[in-house]
C-alpha cells in the first residue's frame, strides 16, 4: 500500500499557501505508509523530484517552505514502501510518477522489455509501469497500453510537461477528487480534506484518465474494465483507510459502527452479556463503539436491562506508527509488541469482548493480545471480528503474501478458539459487510474473503 496525494493551482484564483496546502495533504496519506516518502513539483516549467526514507513531513517541510508562491504550480506526494516518485527520461519526455497498487506480471515484463534491449535501473513496479507508458504515441495511449498489459491494480499519479496525468485502473484503490477555489487535490484517502478547506468532488471512475493543470481537471478518456475487475476494495472501509474518510459519500466510521452493532446484536440473541468492550486500538475503536451503542440502543428501547461498560483495556502508544504497512512479519510483531500498552487497572474476574477489524495471520493476537489482556486478571476474553474470516492474500496490493492466513490454519472454530487462549470468537459474514456499506456487490471487491482455491 502507498497513500498518494496531488495538487494544482491557479494563481490568478487561488487564495492560499501551496506549500502548506500539499504538506499537510500528503501529511495526511503517512498512516498508508512509513518507510518512504517522495515528492515531485512542478514550477515555471521545471520538474522537481525527490524521494527519501522516513516520513514526508520531517523530509520535506524546510524545503517547501521556500518555493515560490506566486505562480502556476503542480505537486505530487507518496508515502509508502519504495521510493518514489521516480523520474525517467522517455522517448514522450521526462515522466516522474508515483503509485499504490501491485504488478502481478511485473518479471515477465521485464524479460520482454529486456528482450527488445530496455535496461533497468530499479527493476521495480514503478519503473515497469514508465517504460510501458512511454510504449504510446502521447501519454494518453501510453496509460491504456498499461491498462491492457498488466496484471494487477494501480492508482497513478503522473507528472510532465503537460501537466498532471492521474488514472485508477481497474478501480480497487480509488482517488479522490477535493476542489476549494483555485485548486484541485487527488488524495488516496480523503480524510484530510476538510482540515484544508477542500469539499470532495468526486471519485475517479475505474479506469478514468484525468489531466489537471492549473486548477482544473479535465478527463481525458476512460478505459473500459471488466465487469469482475472495476471493483473497490471492500477493506478500506473496514480498516485500510482513516475512519474519518469518505468514499462515494459513505463515511468509514459509520460502516464500521455498523459492523461493531451486527455482532452486537447476535450477542444479545444468544443472552450473552459481557462485563466490558473495548477495542483493539486503533483499528477496531470505530467496530467497539458501534458494538457498544448497539447495547445502548436496545437498552433505551426497554428490550434489554444490561449493557456492558465500554472501556480501554489496550491503549495504543501515539508515536508507535501503524504496523499493516511494514512489509516483514518480524517487522509487524515488533511494532503490535512496542505500540500496544495494557491498562494498569485491575480487571479480576470479569467478562470482556474485544472487538477488532480483522483477524490476518493470528500469530500478533495470540503471541502478544492475548497475554496482556490475561495479565489484567480477566476471567472470559471473547473476540468479535467485524470483517469475514479472511482466506486468501489480495491479488491487488493491499499486503504482504508470507505467512499463512488464521482462517486456513485450522479446520474449525473450537481449534481457532483454542490457538488463541480466549474463550469464544465470531466474526460477521459477507452478507454482513455489504449491507453495512451499503453498496451492491457487484462494485465491491470481497476477494480476500473467498477462497481463491
Amino acid at each position: 500500500m502507498a497513500g498518494l496525494f496531488a495538487l494544482s493551482i491557479d494563481p490568478k484564483a487561488y487564495k492560499n499557501n501551496f506549500s502548506e496546502d500539499f504538506l499537510w495533504g500528503t501529511f495526511y496519506q503517512q498512516h498508508l505508509g512509513e518507510e518512504s516518502s517522495g515528492l515531485a513539483i512542478s514550477q515555471n516549467g521545471i520538474i522537481y523530484s525527490e524521494a527519501l526514507p522516513g516520513h514526508f513531513k520531517p523530509n520535506f517541510q524546510d524545503k517547501l517552505d521556500r518555493l515560490e508562491r506566486n505562480c502556476e504550480a503542480i505537486a505530487i506526494g507518496y508515502c509508502g514502501p519504495s521510493q518514489e516518485p521516480f523520474e525517467q527520461q522517455t522517448n514522450l519526455g521526462p515522466i516522474t510518477a508515483c503509485f499504490s497498487g501491485n504488478i502481478l506480471n511485473r518479471s515477465s515484463l521485464i524479460k520482454e522489455f529486456m528482450t527488445f534491449g530496455h535496461t533497468f535501473v530499479r527493476g521495480d513496479d514503478i519503473e515497469v509501469i514508465i517504460k510501458l507508458v512511454a510504449q504510446g504515441k502521447d501519454i494518453i495511449e501510453g496509460l491504456t497500453r498499461l491498462s491492457e498489459e498488466i496484471q494487477g491494480s494501480y492508482a497513478l499519479l503522473l507528472l510532465n510537461e503537460e501537466g498532471l496525468y492521474a488514472t485508477s485502473f481497474p478501480g480497487h484503490w480509488p482517488l479522490v477528487v477535493g476542489e476549494k477555489q483555485g485548486a484541485i487535490a487527488l488524495a488516496t484517502d480523503p480524510s484530510g480534506f476538510s482540515n484544508r478547506g477542500f469539499k470532495i468532488q468526486r471519485d475517479l471512475e475505474p479506469g478514468e484518465i484525468v489531466l489537471i493543470k492549473n486548477g482544473k481537471i479535465e478527463t481525458k478518456n476512460i478505459i473500459s474494465c471488466a465487469s469482475t475487475q472495476g471493483r473497490v476494495c471492500s477493506f478500506k472501509f473496514v480498516y485500510t483507510d482513516f475512519p474519518v474518510g469518505v468514499f462515494r459519500g459513505i463515511p468509514y466510521s459509520l460502516v464500521r459502527k455498523k459492523l461493531g452493532a451486527t455482532l452486537a446484536r447476535r450477542d444479545i440473541e444468544k443472552n450473552f452479556f459481557p462485563d466490558i468492550v473495548a477495542s483493539v486500538p486503533d483499528s477496531g475503536r470505530s467496530h467497539a463503539i458501534g458494538y457498544h451503542q448497539e447495547f445502548c440502543r436496545q437498552m433505551n428501547e426497554g428490550r434489554i436491562k444490561k449493557v456492558p461498560l465500554f472501556d480501554e483495556l489496550l491503549l495504543k502508544y501515539p508515536y508507535s506508527g501503524r504496523s499493516f504497512t511494514l512489509q516483514t512479519q518480524e517487522a509487524r510483531d515488533e511494532k503490535t509488541h512496542i505500540k500496544l500498552l495494557r491498562n494498569s487497572e485491575s480487571y479480576q474476574g470479569m467478562v470482556v469482548v474485544i472487538v477488532d477489524d480483522s483477524i490476518v495471520r493470528g500469530t500478533q493476537t495470540q503471541t502478544n493480545l492475548v497475554p496482556k489482556l490475561r495479565a489484567l486478571g480477566l476471567a472470559e476474553i471473547h473476540f468479535r471480528i467485524s470483517n469475514p474470516e479472511l482466506l486468501s492474500y489480495c491479488p491487488w496490493g493491499k499486503t504482504t503474501k508470507e505467512g499463512e492466513l488464521f482462517a486456513n490454519q485450522f479446520s474449525s472454530k473450537k481449534e481457532r478458539i483454542k490457538f488463541l487462549g480466549i474463550k469464544s470468537l465470531e466474526y460477521n459474514t459477507i452478507e454482513d459487510l455489504v449491507e453495512a456499506i451499503g453498496l451492491s456487490p457487484e462494485v465491491l471487491c470481497l476477494d480476500c474473503s473467498l477462497s481463491q482455491s
